[in-house]
């Protein structure tokens, strides 16, 4: 995975600025940053209800507010030189500016702030932006002070279909990236799912499970994981419910970022990128790098 450039998206209302902060944290000597802010007011837009001359008036003030407070707020983070740039971004919709711009200029990561809450963590742009972007997407959680990072890259190694195999791979490959940019320590890990409902009737012996699929899938995982440097003391496989697993494991091994895969649909099925999935996805208390396939 190429990080090259990073797109970060600011957050008026995230005096910390997170979504700039990982960018910097993940940007190659060599690569570039832009670092969008966005506004809007749909009364500049609207026929008819302003005048052209005070639509225009108020679109003019609106983009000057907002680079005026990018300019106190965010261009401070940022090192000199030509690499890193701030824009003023005037649309209805962030998340398909976003994607138009990714598919456009071949952004090779999007970043943006998460908002945690007491139930669930991602926004509803957060989802959007994970369902629909064709760039990888971090979403930023607070970050790590005075320890080593930690990455745990999520793959589903029973699947043989090549969509997935294709996915696990691609997973891997952007861990290896997040471990070159942060010099971090990645782990693997594989959930043989069971339901909660299964296992708290007792109809499947969980540790069984797991023994077999050490034994089945444990060598093939530890060669695909090898391919991308994960020695196989790091290859994790655990068999229990993955949306309550998965977050155990990325507590346990207390990561910084978690990478997983996600497959946008359209139509009506795009409103879900899979049940599982979005019950990890709320479960999770870190950042997330969501990889969809290509």
């Amino acid at each position: 995975m190429k990080l090259d450039p990073i797109l970060a998206i600011a957050d008026r209302d995230d005096p910390r600025q997170l979504a700039v902060r990982a960018a910097l944290d993940l940007l190659p000597a060599s690569g570039r940053l832009r670092v969008a802010g966005f506004v809007h007011e749909p009364a500049a837009d609207e026929p008819g209800v302003l005048s052209v001359r005070a639509a225009a008036a108020l679109r003019r003030a609106l983009r000057a507010d907002k680079r005026a407070w990018l300019e106190r707020h965010v261009a401070g983070l940022l090192p000199g030189g030509d690499r890193c740039g701030i824009e003023v971004v005037w649309t209805p919709d962030l998340v398909d500016w976003v994607v138009e711009a990714a598919t456009r200029d071949g952004i090779g990561l999007v970043v943006k702030a998460g908002h945690r809450s007491e139930g669930l963590f991602y926004t509803p742009t957060d989802w959007r932006l994970l369902r629909a972007c064709p760039a990888p997407v971090l979403i930023a959680g607070p970050r790590p002070r005075g320890r080593t990072h930690r990455i745990l890259a999520t793959v589903d190694a029973g699947s043989t279909d090549p969509v997935q195999t294709a996915l696990n791979r691609k997973v891997l490959a952007a861990a290896a990236a997040l471990r070159a940019a942060l010099g971090a320590r990645v782990h693997a890990a594989y959930v043989v799912a069971v339901s909660a409902v299964a296992r708290d009737m007792d109809l499947v012996d969980p540790a069984a499970l797991e023994r077999r699929a050490r034994t089945r899938l444990g060598p093939s995982l530890a060669a695909l994981a090898g391919e991308f440097g994960i020695p196989a003391e790091d290859v994790l496989i655990q068999a229990g419910p993955p949306d309550r697993v998965l977050p155990a494991i990325a507590a346990r091994l207390k990561a910084d970022i978690v990478v997983m895969g996600t497959v946008g649909r359209s139509g009506i099925a795009g409103k879900l990128l899979g049940n599982t999935a979005e019950q990890v996805l709320q479960r999770l208390r870190t950042s997330l790098l969501a990889v969809r396939p290509d």
